[in-house]
C-alpha cells in the first residue's frame, strides 16, 4: 500500500495536494467505515438466508409425508348384477391429521354404478365412517363416474391410526375392466390429500382394478 500510495504521489500532482490537506485522514477513516458496513450487511444477508435455509430442513423434517390412501379390496373380479363394497383405508402410519380430501375417485360408469348409500340426501353418497366428526364433501356423479369425499375434525381434535375413511357400494352393470383411481400428484394441494395443520401428509395413494364379466 505503502508503495501505490508513494507512486499516486510522485505521478498525481491533484493527488499529492489532496493528501497534503489537514482533513484528508477524516476521509480516509469515512471511507474505511462505509466499506465495513457494506461488508457488515452482505454477511448479515447471507446469515439471514442460511438461517431460513436451515429453518425450512426443520420444519420438513418434523412434518414428514407419511399418510396414505388405500383402496380395499384391490383387485375383484365379479360378474355383471353382483353388487360389492370397496372400503377407502386411510393410514396414517402414526401421525395425527386433521382433514382428508379425496378428489376425487375415478370408475368406468359404464361397468360400475355406486348405489345411493345416504338416502336421506338428494344425489348419491357413500358411505361415510367416524374417523372424523365433520364430512364436509359427499358426493357422486354417476354419469362421470366421479366420487368426492371429505372429512375434518373437530376443532382442536385430530385422528391418528388406520381405518376406513369411508365405503362404496357398487353395482357390476356392464362387462370389461375398470380402474378404481385416486387423482394425486405428490406436492399438489388441489387433489387427494391428507392434511395436518394446513400441511399435506399424504404420502401415498393404492388404486384398485375389478374385472366385470358375463352372468
Amino acid at each position: 500500500m505503502e508503495k501505490i500510495h508513494n507512486k499516486l504521489k510522485e505521478k498525481s500532482k491533484r493527488y499529492s495536494d489532496w493528501h497534503e490537506n489537514p482533513h484528508h485522514q477524516k476521509v480516509h477513516w469515512g471511507a474505511t467505515v462505509a466499506v465495513a458496513l457494506i461488508v457488515g450487511l452482505l454477511v448479515l444477508k447471507g446469515i439471514g438466508a442460511w438461517r431460513d435455509t436451515i429453518y425450512n430442513v426443520v420444519v420438513i423434517e418434523f412434518s414428514p409425508r407419511a399418510a396414505t390412501l388405500t383402496l380395499d379390496p384391490k383387485t375383484k373380479s365379479v360378474k355383471v348384477g353382483d353388487f360389492f363394497v370397496v372400503n377407502i383405508i386411510l393410514d396414517t402410519a402414526g401421525k395425527a391429521v386433521d382433514g382428508v380430501d379425496v378428489y376425487s375417485l375415478h370408475y368406468d360408469p359404464t361397468i360400475l354404478n355406486v348405489i345411493d348409500d345416504v338416502s336421506s340426501k338428494p344425489g348419491i353418497q357413500i358411505t361415510p365412517s367416524a374417523l372424523m366428526e365433520i364430512t364436509a364433501m359427499n358426493s357422486v356423479n354417476q354419469s362421470t363416474g366421479t366420487i368426492k369425499f371429505g372429512q375434518v375434525a373437530q376443532v382442536g381434535a385430530d385422528f391418528s391410526g388406520k381405518g376406513v375413511l369411508a365405503s362404496v357400494h357398487f353395482k357390476a352393470v356392464g362387462k370389461g375392466n375398470t380402474y378404481l383411481k385416486f387423482d394425486f400428484k405428490l406436492g399438489s394441494t388441489t387433489d387427494t390429500n391428507v392434511a395436518h395443520a394446513g400441511r399435506d401428509r399424504l404420502m401415498n395413494v393404492v388404486d384398485a382394478l375389478y374385472t366385470v364379466t358375463a352372468k
